[in-house]
């Protein structure tokens, strides 16, 4: 056995670092000479997309922590394997606006039902392209809304090297601003610009890519109706841009442009990036009202003093699916507004000028002139002025027209005076109602000749919302929607005094619908006798719950204005809650007015309560049936209800 020496110990320790000092040497002149040594890299599958490994240290962005994810897709259902620095992506824009968009990066769908909001108007995707992944999603409605936050987005989520892939669901040009095609246009759109109504369009491009994306497609509709964009493809982490022009300009308007120019204050309608787009009649797209005898029916528009206020009521009527330019006719005064002859001209609508300023005889010269004009029309509509349009307010009025062949209904009214937005969330439900909303009616143009005509400054010398037909109904009701087709804009004081009455109908926030179809779904039930036969069931209902109330909480809350003072909790969307009580006023209806002050219905002094149907007023509150049922009503009688101790006022 050999013995421990420590001077070979010591030996051994000398030479080895000896050999570690030569190695880095080596090493140093290794570097200077011929650079870093080479790095031995593998290919990682990572979530559906093949990437370098190890990853490379770029600073990785934070996915944001609103950004959900749907269904999980292997390779986004692109039949083949993405090449390197490649990945997978599924774009679909939905066949029809009862579709869905889909957008799937990755392998995960991160646009889509239920998913990011996905749905209406510009579906945005920003995906960071070292990772491969999404970080980012949003869907900006530009029907509904104007495009300023889709612009911000724009300008601050797609950064540097970001991919964005940007697609439409049914109608996104309404109110896409010229920023916002300028900014997409920056990011290499070249199609953008040419986006009409209901177009389809998507791209897929990279903040800081020079030329024009090679991923873009732009469909037109057809009346409405659209072929689906639907792609598969693999998009690399580094897109070339195509060098191409992008489309010259196909929107001119000469005769809108020549107008503009003499009246530049009508700031939207003469904007610069809107005078020269086309002014053309929206297609009909729903066919079960193709026939419909609205869309031949006269539209009588009355003008006020404003003609940037007359100029968006147009725009609005123009964009209803299925009008006739031909049948719509603007009566108007040339002492208190000008040029709205030339301003018809442009809609193709026709303009009827008049000297009469007594109301009832303006109304006159409306019925007369659609008498005249269209003789062979069993209806008429009339538009009050300052009117704004609801998408479908053409459809909802197509779907009730044929009612004006019950002898108990008078009129069809778009609007309706209790539509404030946390007493009004149903658009499919519509009402019978004692009152003369006015506003936007339909009536029987027999009923203007037999009745009207005869006694028009009896009958109409007020507006109608102030109450037409007073003394003449004869038990007839007019059709109101839970949720109005139509917006009075605000008019000034300069041109109409603030009365408590104007006050209490219009200088609230109103609950408007604004979706392009709204079907009705108990149109069928608004006969008479169906109609008291609906309401029965639905008192006796399953669904039914009575609410009940002491005198003291409905004076409280109706003085200060407050319902959240009641503490009543809605838990079942789409049940019927009644609150039954005794009417005290033996003459009118001060109990249903303390009712109608509490829950923020329509509320003035000296003013019958709006949408009463013989003792008895409906609206809706979260999705449900409210039924304010007084004593005065034949159902008050069932047993469940009239032995309530509610007494009002």
């Amino acid at each position: 056995m050999k013995r421990f020496s420590l001077v070979s110990a010591c030996r051994n320790v000398g030479s080895i670092g000896i050999t570690v000092f030569i190695g880095f040497g080596l090493y140093g002149i290794y570097e200077f000479f011929f650079g870093s040594l080479p790095v031995h890299t593998v290919e990682f599958y990572q979530e559906n997309t093949t990437v370098p490994f190890p990853f490379q240290d770029h600073g990785e962005r934070i996915v944001s922590q609103y950004m959900q994810i749907g269904e999980i897709l292997p390779n986004c259902g692109v039949n083949y394997v993405c090449p390197h620095d490649h990945f997978p992506v599924h774009v679909y824009s939905g066949k029809s606006k009862d579709d869905m968009p889909k957008i799937c990066v990755s392998g995960k769908y991160v646009i889509q039902k239920d998913i990011n909001n996905g749905g209406r108007g510009m579906n945005l995707v920003v995906v960071d392209s070292y990772r491969m992944k999404p970080v980012n999603a949003r869907r900006f409605d530009t029907y509904a809304m104007d495009s300023s936050e889709m612009e911000l987005f724009l300008m601050r989520e797609v950064r540097q090297g970001d991919i964005l892939i940007a697609m439409t669901f049914d109608e996104a040009s309404r109110n896409l601003g010229v920023m916002a095609k300028n900014l997409l246009a920056d990011l290499g759109s070249s199609q953008v610009q040419n986006l009409q109504f209901r177009g389809q369009w998507y791209m897929i491009s990279q903040r800081g890519m020079k030329g024009f994306s090679p991923y873009e497609i732009l469909k037109a509709s057809k009346g409405g109706l659209w072929s689906p964009i639907d792609e598969h493809l693999c998009v690399p982490h580094q897109l070339k841009g195509r060098i191409i022009m992008p489309d010259p300009k196909v929107m001119q308007n000469n005769a809108r442009t020549k107008f503009c120019e003499q009246h530049s204050y009508i700031s939207d309608f003469c904007s610069v990036d809107q005078r020269n787009m086309p002014l053309k009649p929206a297609m009909l797209t729903n066919r079960q009202l193709v026939g419909s005898a609205m869309f031949m029916t006269p539209i009588m528009v009355v003008a006020g003093m404003s003609l940037s206020s007359l100029t968006l009521s147009l725009e609005t009527l123009l964009s209803q699916p299925g009008i006739q330019p031909r049948y719509v006719v603007v009566v108007y005064n040339p002492e208190l507004i000008k040029d709205v002859a030339q301003l018809c001209q442009l809609f193709g609508f026709n303009a009827k000028a008049t000297s009469v300023k007594e109301y009832h005889r303006i109304m006159a010269v409306v019925f007369e002139t659609a008498h005249a004009l269209f003789p062979g029309s069993s209806y008429v509509t009339v538009l009050e002025e300052g009117l704004l349009l609801a998408p479908d307010f053409m459809a909802y009025t197509a779907s009730v027209l044929p009612l004006l062949y019950d002898p108990t209904i008078l009129a069809v009214s778009a609007w309706n005076p209790n539509g404030f937005p946390n007493v009004s969330s149903r658009p499919d439900i519509v009402y019978r109602v004692e009152d003369f909303p006015g506003q936007a009616f339909t009536i029987r143009m027999a009923t203007y000749i037999k009745e009207l005509k005869p006694n028009m400054k009896q009958c109409c010398n007020k507006r109608g919302w102030e109450g037409w037909l007073e003394l003449g109904r004869w038990e007839r009701e007019t059709v109101v929607p839970d949720v109005s087709r139509v917006l009075r804009r605000p008019v000034g004081p300069d041109l109409e005094p603030v009365t408590p009455l104007i006050s209490s109908l219009f200088h609230r926030l109103r609950a408007t619908n604004l979706e392009m179809t709204s079907p009705l779904s108990n149109a069928d039930t608004l006969t008479a006798e169906r109609y008291e036969n609906r309401l029965m069931e639905l008192l006796n209902s399953s669904h039914a719950h009575m609410v009940k109330l002491s005198k003291e909480a409905v004076v409280k809350c109706a003085t200060t204005e407050s319902f959240s003072n009641l503490k009543l909790v809605f838990d079942d969307k789409q049940a019927v809650y009644v609150v039954p009580y005794k009417e005290l006023d033996l003459t009118g209806y001060g109990g249903m007015k303390l009712l109608c002050r509490c829950f923020g219905l329509f509320y003035e002094e000296h003013s019958t309560p709006r949408g009463l149907h013989r003792g008895m007023l409906r609206f809706s509150m979260k999705g449900n049936d409210i039924i304010f049922l007084s004593n005065k009503n034949q159902h008050f009688l069932m047993p469940h209800y009239n032995g309530t101790s509610l007494g009002l006022p």
